[in-house]
């Protein structure tokens, strides 16, 4: 498998990631500003646009 010529790199990561950690709405503001939702999935679907 190859994506623009290149092979993927894979990382094998067995930590555990706690749950239940959120990111406050108002630090989120500035990358909002980045984010552009899909049409046909705006909740989950999102492309992130670096300026």
């Amino acid at each position: 498998m190859k994506w623009k010529g290149n092979n993927p790199q894979i990382h094998l990561i067995e930590n555990n990631y706690n749950k239940g950690i959120t990111v406050n709405s108002s630090d989120l503001e500035f990358f909002y500003l980045f984010w552009q939702s899909s049409e046909n999935l705006p909740r989950w679907d999102v492309t992130i646009i670096p300026p």
